[in-house]
């Protein structure tokens, strides 16, 4: 009789790239694998970062509306720099930006007439994405407050908004060069046009990272997903799955901690931005399975879904 059950799948058979949410964020965890990627998009030497972190849930000053930043960093300077690595190019990114830096200012600014407006840091928010938004064929937009009517008269307010194009070639050889490892992230891609060492040191640190054994805990539920769906399936759902894990895992720890607050469901879901229902039923499986951690929760979460 023949063997109905799925061919069992090989962990090589999908190669992860920086572009990738998941790999991405892990990468990201190194400190100097982030400081390389940021020296390159600001062309110059960053060689301390005063705060960093990497997936920061920042909530307004009222509470109403959360951001997940996948990095968040400050300088020796004081300078803040927000880089993500965006898929979903759907949203709206050019307003995504404006809601990303507006949040950001918010925990600068205290109460009160001592409030001193120009205290606001110099801030860099930056979008990492696969296809080109403004359709120029630039590697590089960059963008900041000038005068409509006099185009050489800045505003000088401190915001930046950069916007990088995985689609392009046109532009500095260092971070055409970064983008291109990111899009196909090995040194053997053709589209590397210099073998910058910072980018041959983040490819040591992403080898490290895929060796890891965190990095295989991280990526066993979607080998396993492709496993259950078969190749041709699980290859779509599995990938998916994988990207969105750690977000998941992160928004239901976010839920679960504003639940132990004594936040109502309906305020809970205003901060993550989430539907009423979806909380009730992460809560729900909490209250059913309390010993069970954010990763436990949302691998019943994904089977429910399935």
């Amino acid at each position: 009789m023949a063997n109905d059950e799925p061919d069992a799948v090989d962990a090589p058979f999908y190669q992860f790239n920086l572009s990738d949410n998941i790999l991405f964020l892990s990468v990201m965890k190194v400190e100097k694998a982030f400081r390389h990627v940021l020296s390159i998009i600001m062309d110059k030497d960053i060689v301390e970062l005063k705060t960093y972190n990497v997936e920061s849930v920042v909530l307004n000053k009222e509470g109403k509306r959360a951001i997940r930043l996948d990095t968040w960093a400050t300088d020796s300077d004081g300078i803040q720099y927000n880089v993500e690595m965006q898929n979903d190019n759907n949203d709206d990114l050019p307003k995504r930006s404006r809601f990303n830096q507006s949040l950001l200012d918010t925990p600068v600014l205290k109460a009160g007439q001592r409030t001193k407006y120009r205290n606001l840091p110099e801030t860099y928010i930056i979008f990492i994405t696969q296809r080109d938004l403004f359709g120029m064929d630039r590697a590089c937009y960059r963008f900041c407050q000038i005068c409509e009517d006099m185009h050489e008269l800045h505003l000088k307010d401190g915001t930046h908004r950069y916007f990088l194009n995985m689609e392009s070639l046109n532009g500095d050889p260092a971070l055409v060069s970064l983008l291109q490892y990111m899009k196909d992230t090995t040194l053997e891609n053709p589209n590397i046009c210099i073998q910058d060492p910072r980018i041959r040191e983040l490819d040591e640190i992403v080898d490290e990272v895929l060796q890891s054994d965190e990095w295989e805990v991280l990526t066993m539920g979607f080998f396993e997903t492709c496993e259950q769906l078969g190749v041709e399936k699980g290859m779509k759902e599995g990938i998916q799955w994988g990207l969105e894990r750690g977000r998941l895992i992160s928004l239901i720890e976010l839920i679960l901690s504003k639940y132990q607050k004594a936040y109502p469901e309906e305020v809970i879901a205003e901060h993550t931005e989430m539907t009423p229902d979806f909380v009730r039923s992460v809560i729900l499986l909490h209250t059913e399975h309390p010993a069970l951690d954010a990763a436990a929760l949302s691998e019943l979460i994904h089977k429910s879904d399935s």
